[in-house]
């Protein structure tokens, strides 16, 4: 049975059986949220390092601190192997970067390579520096996989030499799943048992409907196990590389998507989340705000990574949500956009680019501009795509609004009363392309901030 596709009400109904079995009060760690930050990729640098700096990755922790992310989960794909000692170098930078900003910003390793002794050394180099996650005084250690590393002996190894860690991975599980289900949850933590402290589900690659009952068996079977759990939150997906899988991509509604999950765990109270990714920028999942990463990094210039600072701004808010146990006042009125740039039957021009990206899942890729507006009264959204106007009345609180895209400039106002509050131009849709390019561009306005709400009163319909 697939979820791609459930009505609300069921959906709603799946999450209530699920939430009857939700943590005692008490008995939650600390919620925190994590990004998944690859190393591979620096952001404000380039594959030699010859323009990284300290000051990019000040950069990044800064923008990732301003929208509530306690930290980054360190994807190491290496580490002391000659040929690849970026990753050194790198990691070394970071932790420096967190040490200077003073912020309390949180680091560990989420794993992803083999290599027993190199895991050993990458653990005891950097358990106590400042910035290391630490949970109950143990050092936090994730990884991507890697089921067949001697993880019980790894751990053996860091606590003889005066390192004790708490162990909260995503494995594979069997047989492999890539969204794994309820019973994949269970069956893992049956296996691995007091091999692990907690459990970590990595799910991007799928429809936000799916990626949301994924959580729930995962969040289920950590309760039942009484181990703590680390939910996932994919904004969009897009398989740019991933040619002998047709380039698939789902489809996730913009800020609709983005919303269905968070919702989902907020009402379900994981004990913590970790975003996947901040800044994978060949899968389309990154929430990084950095405009056109292809400019610092010539690797992938090509097809153009539009910004996803849409995602991470409207993130904040649910993040706040979560962290607070209550929904924030909307005092200022927000307008984001989210789409693709070409229509989804564009033919590329160059022919060496043979692989036409193809939708996966059961939501069909539609030629939509996916509009999220956050709302102190009831307004109207009005979107100018190409040649074609729309208007939408909309009520006080947060709406999710869907308009067919034509090719050309897309502009995007919200009007009360007959007066603009907030304008934004987005990025041109284009009707003839050179390479496909389905990463999706987003971005984000205010209006003026309005006075807050006495305290017992409330604007807008809960959401």
């Amino acid at each position: 049975m697939s979820f791609n596709r459930l009505p609300g009400v069921v959906l709603k109904l799946l999450t209530l059986v699920l939430v009857a079995v939700a943590r005692p009060a008490g008995a939650t760690l600390p919620h925190y949220v994590f990004a998944h930050y690859m190393v591979c990729y620096a952001t404000y640098g380039d594959w030699a390092d010859t323009n990284l700096t300290i000051a990019g990755y000040e950069r990044e922790i800064q923008a990732a601190q301003a929208a509530g992310i306690d930290g980054f989960a360190l994807n190491l794909g290496a580490y002391d192997d000659p040929t690849q000692l970026y990753y050194n170098n790198r990691v070394a930078m970071i932790y420096e970067a967190a040490e200077q900003l003073g912020t309390g910003f949180k680091l560990f390793f989420s794993i992803d390579f083999n290599g027993t002794n190199e895991i050993i050394d990458a653990v005891q180099t950097y358990a106590q520096r400042t910035n290391t996650f630490l949970w109950n005084g143990s050092v936090v250690l994730s990884t991507y996989a890697h089921n067949g590393l001697p993880w019980a002996y790894i751990r053996g190894q860091l606590s003889t030499n005066g390192v004790n860690t708490f162990f909260i991975p995503y494995l594979y599980s069997t047989p492999m799943h890539e969204l794994p289900a309820y019973a994949d949850g269970v069956g893992i933590l049956s296996t691995w048992g007091n091999a692990l402290d907690g459990l970590f589900l990595w799910a991007a690659g799928g429809n936000p409907n799916l990626l949301v009952q994924c959580n729930l068996g995962y969040n289920q079977a950590c309760i039942e196990a009484g181990k703590p759990f680390m939910a996932t939150f994919a904004p969009t997906y897009w398989g740019c590389v991933q040619t002998t899988l047709a380039r698939r991509y789902y489809e996730s509604q913009g800020g609709e998507g983005t919303a269905m999950q968070w919702n989902s765990i907020i009402t379900n109270q994981p004990d913590w989340v970790e975003i996947c990714t901040w800044n994978d920028f060949n899968e389309s999942t990154y929430v990084s705000p950095v405009d056109n990463p292809g400019q610092y990094f010539p690797n992938i210039a090509s097809p153009y990574r539009y910004s996803h600072a849409g995602y991470l701004e409207l993130t904040k808010y649910y993040i706040n949500w979560y962290k607070s146990g209550q929904q924030p006042p909307i005092n200022q009125d927000a307008l984001f956009y989210f789409y693709r740039t070409s229509p989804y039957s564009a033919i590329a021009t160059d022919t060496n680019d043979t692989v036409q990206p193809q939708w996966w899942g059961d939501v069909p890729a539609a030629d939509n501009i996916y509009n999220t507006v956050l709302l102190t009264a009831p307004a109207q959204l009005i979107v100018a795509s190409g040649g074609n106007l729309s208007t939408n009345s909309l009520p006080a609180g947060i709406s999710h609004v869907e308009t067919p895209f034509t090719p050309g400039p897309q502009n995007f106002t919200i009007q009360r009363n007959g007066q603009t509050v907030v304008s934004l131009a987005g990025t041109d849709i284009l009707s003839t392309i050179q390479v496909y390019d389905f990463f999706t561009a987003s971005g984000f306005a205010y209006g003026v901030a309005q006075p807050p709400v006495p305290t017992g009163m409330h604007i807008g319909p809960a959401n």
